[in-house]
């Protein structure tokens, strides 16, 4: 905005000749000043004028000071607490927003937010659209350097020239240093002088985090070569619901073969590297398990020593999250033999716990077993399948609900566009379009969660959903015939084994994995 000296707006006012007290005294005028009529085409200048001088600041000044703003609150924390302010120096601190306070770490998500939108502005419609299709190098830089292994050939603390570097490597010089090079316009690695590299904190993240190359590697060479082949899948197979005909089986041979978990069933070395994948991303902002325990009540449940099934549960981090916090329920873990089989022993290191979490064998396709449980749970089990196999899923624990039996969902909740803050809403969608490339699945809104309930039985009431303050995913609750639980008797639990009462003695659980598809 253009900021003109009040001086210049009045009548026989001289900027160029009047003292430097005159010019203060003037600048302090109230508006009254712009009353003064002028003569001729004075008028409409001065107006235009006066105009100019009020007119509200434009979305980027907007933008910009909210930036700076935000930006003073966070830094004045990090240095009232004397913390280490963020930075991609080696030795930063890799996850330092898990420590902030709600307030400042409101501030931190705006300023994501506020940056985000001044770039797209600044870049322009055009140039954004343009240079985003050249997104996918970023993708290519990081999986070529993480398969390499590039980032665990020189230790943290040190530089390497390229050209030992290379000498360690399997890559050429060439490419090796192109590929490096990219990577830099990302933060990840800097070349502190020509020829000269070394790690950043982003770099030494790869290095030393196995969960999260794992991640990298599942969504660079499974779901970055399955997005490439969505088109192809949707010309053939535009309905997109089967598990067979999806950008993963164009991109892998499978295409009405087999479904994209039956490929990985058949290579263990891919199958773990999708299970650490999703224990890297459970330990991300806003998948935190907490968030059940936190969000949800569950102490009715707990004061009745009632039972909750995992279905789908992989090796049963959510119950033993929740049996920590709920000293009277149940769990009954469930997922496929080899699944269970490979789960620690015990499943958590306090008896106490470890005494109430039963894992068993179970195929969610198949009916049900355990009868007259409290809660069936599914996390991240429906957003792997399209609507006919979800409503599958929910038929087939209707021979085993008893009035008042919740079910509950954990998955994103897709708000309607443009209610959800940028940055989630970019994962969240982005999140709905893996799900596309991999099974042909779906993220959900509110209203297609309460449908797949309808035409799963109408013995189903649907009583919405819950979102826990700072989680990404929601708490979707559905309960079966609610109306009949008063004259109900109170049904036993059965199960196709009975839930374990003593302390097995495996192996403690080191850290939560999940091999359901989260990416």
């Amino acid at each position: 905005m253009v900021k003109f000296k009040l001086s210049s707006l009045l009548p026989g006012s001289n900027a160029g000749t009047t003292e430097a007290k005159d010019v203060k005294q003037a600048n302090r005028r109230s508006f009254s000043g712009l009353m003064t009529k002028p003569k001729g085409d004075e008028t409409k200048q001065s107006i235009a004028e006066a105009e100019t001088v009020m007119d509200p600041p434009s979305k980027m000044t907007q933008l910009a000071s909210k930036i700076s703003q935000e930006t003073a609150k966070l830094e004045a924390y990090f240095k009232e607490n004397n913390l280490p302010l963020p930075s991609f120096d080696v030795d930063a601190d890799l996850d330092y927003h898990h420590k902030l306070p709600a307030h400042i770490k409101l501030a931190r998500q705006e300023i994501i937010y506020a940056t985000k939108e001044l770039r797209d502005l600044t870049v322009g419609p055009r140039e954004s659209v343009r240079w985003s299709t050249w997104e996918h190098l970023d993708v290519l830089a990081l999986q070529t350097l993480n398969h390499f292994n590039i980032a665990k050939l020189f230790p943290i603390d040190s530089t390497i020239t390229l050209g030992e570097l290379q000498a360690k490597s399997r890559l050429d010089s060439v490419n090796l240093a192109r590929l490096v090079r990219y990577a830099m316009t990302n933060n990840i690695f800097r070349e502190v002088s020509p020829g000269v590299i070394a790690h950043t904190a982003a770099s030494r993240c790869i290095a030393e985090d196995d969960d999260l190359q794992a991640w990298i590697g599942f969504n660079t060479e499974d779901i970055f070569p399955a997005s490439a082949h969505v088109l192809q899948a949707l010309e053939i197979y535009p309905q997109a619901v089967e598990l067979t005909q999806t950008g993963f089986n164009f991109a892998f041979d499978t295409v009405e073969k087999e479904p994209m978990f039956v490929t990985f069933g058949k290579d263990p070395a891919r199958a773990k590297r999708m299970g650490r994948a999703m224990a890297s991303l459970t330990g991300g902002e806003g998948y935190e398990v907490r968030y059940i325990s936190e969000g949800y009540d569950f102490s009715a449940i707990d004061a009745k020593e009632g039972v909750f099934v995992d279905v789908g549960g992989s090796h049963g981090f959510v119950c033993v999250d929740l049996a920590r916090r709920y000293k009277n329920m149940r769990f009954v873990v469930q997922d496929l033999p080899k699944t269970v089989d490979s789960a620690p022993k015990p499943i958590c290191e306090d008896p106490q716990v470890a005494a109430r979490v039963e894992l068993m064998a179970h195929d969610f396709f198949t009916e049900q077993p355990v009868k007259g449980a409290d809660v069936y749970f599914f996390r991240w089990i429906m957003h792997n399948y399209s609507t006919p196999y979800a409503i599958k899923l929910l038929r087939n624990l209707v021979p085993a609900l008893k009035p008042g039996a919740k079910v509950l969902i954990n998955d994103h909740c897709l708000s309607e566009p443009g209610q959800e803050n940028p940055w989630d809403e970019k994962l969240m969608r982005g999140m709905d379009l893996v799900m596309l490339a991999l099974l042909n699945a779906q993220e959900r809104t509110e209203e297609e969660f309460r449908e797949l309930f309808t035409a799963a039985d109408e013995g189903f009431v649907f009583k919405g959903v819950i979102r826990p303050a700072g989680s990404r995913m929601s708490i979707i609750e559905a309960v079966w015939k609610p109306d009949e639980v008063e004259g109900a008797a109170a049904d036993k639990v059965t199960a196709s084994e009975p839930i374990n009462e003593e302390v097995m003695e495996q192996a403690p659980l080191e850290k939560p994995t999940e091999p359901k598809v989260e990416a």
